[in-house]
């Protein structure tokens, strides 16, 4: 009795599975229906359909007109980011954190021709750099002299640069009289010296772009590659660092890959649709697709202002090529198997579209969702990843369903195959049919396999350091990458900067002793990090004031331990015309700045000093509001916020 039932309860079992199967089908079944009944009113309508293709396509190719591509570091962050606030802080209390730095290399930069040079360069980057606020040069630096009076602030070279071997060779021992202030500017064999140039703050984005589609530091780094480009200087064989020229070097360098790159994935695509397809018919399709769905995602980005950069452009359009292709595949081949085997061109289209259309819409609209998933980023060229890229996936499916069954309408029809097993489309099922039945017959290794090699490779995932290393990720084979390693690898060079601004609790707090004492003993401990090249502060003013005024001698290269030998200092070095402290602290004496120099960057070691210098930093200055400041910051924060997207993503 109760092997009958147990009979009955699995057949009825069986029953409803094969009910729910069946109703399954039927569903995939009314869609494709769905489907075909589309692909018949398109092809009843194709003149209609075709004409408002037309005028979509208009309308996107004046909106990509419009586009105006981003250039500028601070339109990375949201503007409620914190770091982005902080950087905005301390540039309304010590001016822009940009420069512009050159090194300048020859044989002996202390000759007669080479202080000329120098001197002629310095000048013009200050006259013609547009953002210029400051120019610092072996021809143009505060020397501080002791006198009977006090002190003054004096020129290394004066307005005439002598010729005479003696004179040069004073000029070459005040540069190197002071080893603290030598180390900074010139090299230790008298061949290399920086010029470095601060700016001026750079206007607000309203007020700029009224009148140019250019960031005022993309403007900045354009002017200063200008000027040392110039054939008078060439034996100084001039390289320009800072944030402004990279950037612009980096943009220009992207800007020639574009084109490179759009170049190349047409040819690809016109290769695999030629390899997989046999057809003139079959190239164009994907080809038009492609083209059709970029310009009507590009109208809409630009007629609505979305955010886009070369970067953002580059991924959207190599994801838009290799979806174009996947999607007119899949519809193609359904198409040509079916003409070939019936001879007619419209039914065949008709059950190509209704076969395929369900699957390539999922498709499209998966790799949609998945790339919606950049929004959960806080930086701003990721969400675009995110918007722009479904913004194209969506056209190029719009393209694919919509215009692809028109092109192929195109055409009479033919004899059908006589036998189907010996057509090229036959032979290539068959083969799929084998295969399909070696993975069914072995399905049990296949899924062992590929559970192992799954776990092998997710162990491998432990190994990978998820960093921007400029060497490591970029390469020396791109041009300005090598010459900004090559620079870095010099005495002097460095390739970027941070800023640590410390907010102490009271007015008049900067300028006591202890405080400065503390600033230097951060500065030494900054120093030993591994992405180092050096530090400035007011400490280095106040230490040289110091021992200027006992004679140059180098124990008195320190802060002093009384308060009003140290407000002594400040005001002689004022009244001396002295400029510089008001780089390094606020004028309420309430803020001191620390700006270190990298020799290298890499985004984890650079997150890790920089936690390293404010836990540093809290701890001498216990009372005081402590943050890193400045673009490699926000750039360091920015990596943070991409691995954490790209987990979120992930999940």
């Amino acid at each position: 009795m109760s092997n009958s039932v147990s009979i009955k309860g699995s057949q009825r079992l069986i029953g409803d599975n094969i009910k729910n199967k069946d109703k399954t089908t039927m569903k995939i079944v009314k869609i494709n229906s769905k489907f075909k009944q589309l692909a018949d009113w398109i092809l009843c309508h194709r003149l209609v359909v075709g004409a408002l293709f037309v005028v979509i396509i208009a309308f996107s190719f004046v909106g990509a007109k419009r586009i105006v591509m981003k250039t500028s570091f601070d339109d990375y962050f949201v503007s409620d980011d914190p770091m982005l606030l902080k950087t905005n802080e301390f540039k309304s209390i010590f001016g822009n954190d940009y420069y512009v730095a050159v090194l300048v290399k020859n044989k002996d930069i202390f000759s007669q021709r080479s202080l000329t040079l120098i001197r002629e360069l310095s000048n013009e980057l200050k006259d013609s750099l547009s953002y210029a606020d400051k120019v610092t040069s072996l021809t143009d630096i505060e020397f501080a002299v002791g006198t009977e009076e006090g002190m003054t602030i004096e020129q290394i070279v004066p307005d005439e640069i002598p010729s005479d071997a003696a004179s040069l060779n004073v000029i070459r021992q005040k540069a190197y009289s002071k080893p603290y202030l030598a180390k900074k500017m010139v090299s230790n064999d008298g061949t290399m010296t920086w010029i470095m140039v601060k700016l001026r703050p750079f206007p607000e984005d309203s007020v700029w772009k009224k009148t140019s589609d250019i960031a005022p530091d993309m403007i900045t780094g354009k002017e200063a590659g200008h000027i040392i480009g110039k054939a008078k200087y060439a034996e100084l064989s001039p390289n320009a660092a800072g944030m402004p020229y990279l950037g612009y070097e980096k943009f220009v360098y992207l800007k020639s890959e574009l084109g490179r790159l759009f170049l190349f994935a047409f040819i690809i695509s016109i290769v695999v649709m030629l390899i997989v397809t046999r057809s003139l018919r079959g190239v164009v399709a994907p080809l038009l697709t492609s083209v059709f769905g970029l310009l009507i995602s590009f109208g809409i980005i630009g007629w609505t202002g979305i955010y886009i950069d070369m970067t953002t452009t580059m991924i959207a359009v190599i994801l838009t090529f290799a979806c174009s292709i996947a999607y007119n595949i899949h519809l193609y081949n359904f198409f040509k198997t079916q003409f070939v085997e019936t001879g007619k061109r419209r039914e065949s289209i008709k059950e190509a579209v209704g076969e395929t259309g369900w699957g390539v819409l999922l498709s499209g609209l998966t790799t949609v969702a998945a790339m919606m998933t950049f929004l959960s980023m806080k930086i701003v060229p990721m969400r675009a990843i995110g918007i722009n890229t479904s913004l194209c996936l969506l056209a190029v499916l719009l393209t694919c369903l919509l215009l692809t069954p028109i092109l192929l309408s195109f055409g009479k029809d033919r004899k059908p195959a006589a036998d189907m097993s010996k057509s090229f489309e036959g032979y290539i099922g068959k083969r799929f049919e084998q295969f399909g039945s070696f993975v069914t017959r072995r399905h049990r290794s296949i899924v062992v396999s590929s559970v192992v090699l799954t776990i092998f490779c997710g162990i491998g995932l432990f190994s990978i350091e998820p960093a921007f290393d400029i060497e490591k990720t970029m390469g020396r084979k791109i041009p300005y990458v090598k010459k900004f390693l090559d620079l870095c690898e010099t005495e002097l060079g460095s390739i970027y900067s941070y800023d640590l601004m410390i907010t102490l609790p009271h007015d008049n707090d900067a300028k006591k002793p202890e405080n400065l004492q503390k600033l230097d003993r951060l500065a030494e401990i900054a120093g030993g990090y591994k992405l180092t090249k050096r530090h400035n502060s007011i400490t280095d003013i106040v230490k040289d004031m110091n021992c200027t005024l006992n004679g140059n001698k180098q124990q008195f290269y320190r802060i002093p331990d009384n308060a009003d030998m140290v407000a002594q200092l400040l005001l002689l070095y004022e009244n001396a015309g002295g400029t510089e402290s008001e780089y390094w602290m606020d004028y309420d004496y309430k803020r001191l700045r620390l700006q270190l120099e990298m020799k290298d960057y890499n985004s984890n070691e650079a997150e890790k000093e920089m936690n390293y210098l404010q836990a540093e930093a809290r701890k001498l200055f216990p009372g005081a509001h402590v943050s890193v400041v400045g673009s490699i910051p926000q750039f360091t924060v920015m990596q943070q916020y991409v691995e954490r997207g790209q987990m979120w993503s992930m999940l």
